[in-house]
């Protein structure tokens, strides 16, 4: 195995666990407000965003749905901006948004730019409609983005088996399909995307790695 800074590491197993990282919208101001406004993680910024007018979430996917029903309990309003035509989070999901009396979904939606006040802070995005192209100010106090996860495998070069979103395939022993290789955390494919989750499958992977060790030393004794 060799590293970005060319050294280079024998060894008998190895435990993949790069994680992956937030899509973003590559719109106007998002990088610039990243923190102040913009965020990834409701059960974890949420809270900032008591009393709130108004939160913004952009993505209609369960992630989406879900966490913008958490934010109502913060925030006194909240949308749900989604760019296809229709919401791809599950049905019952969908219903409780839909029914939900602080909360309007918009389809067909582009997030065009974020922009911030006087605070430095968020305080207007501007959405876009794909259909018509009418563009209009939105007056948001907090963005959440959740249009999904690019996993950290480019460096892999085709050396592992991969899913059609780049994931890292594995069985339940969290192994891959090269003898010695495990993957644990965001990086695998059918993990839950927590934080808690990826921690206990880094200790159950770890455990596999030992019995895998303790078997490679017994074939060689």
């Amino acid at each position: 195995m060799t590293t970005a800074v060319g050294d280079t590491y024998c060894t008998r197993a190895v435990l993949v666990a790069t994680g992956s990282v937030y899509r973003r919208t590559g719109a106007e101001g998002e990088a610039d407000l990243i923190g102040a406004g913009i965020h990834f993680c409701a059960t974890c910024d949420g809270p900032f965003y008591r009393g709130a007018k108004e939160v913004l979430v952009i993505g209609g996917g369960n992630s989406g749905l879900e966490e913008g029903l958490f934010l109502t309990q913060f925030a006194d309003h909240v949308t749900v901006a989604e760019s296809s035509e229709k919401l791809a989070g599950s049905r019952l999901l969908q219903d409780k948004v839909l029914a939900h009396p602080k909360m309007t979904v918009v389809t067909n939606t582009k997030v065009v730019s974020f922009a911030a006040g006087a605070s430095g802070k968020l305080e207007h995005v501007v959405l876009e409609d794909r259909v018509s192209g009418e563009r209009r100010d939105h007056e948001a106090s907090g963005a959440f983005v959740f249009i999904g996860l690019d996993p950290n495998t480019a460096f892999l070069d085709g050396a592992l088996e991969l899913d059609e979103r780049g994931f890292i395939v594995s069985d339940e022993q969290f192994r891959t399909n090269v003898p010695g290789v495990f993957v644990a955390g965001d990086v695998r494919h059918g993990s839950t995307k927590q934080l808690a989750s990826a921690v206990g499958e880094g200790a159950a992977a770890s455990i596999q790695i030992r019995y895998h060790l303790d078997r490679l030393a017994a074939g060689s004794s």
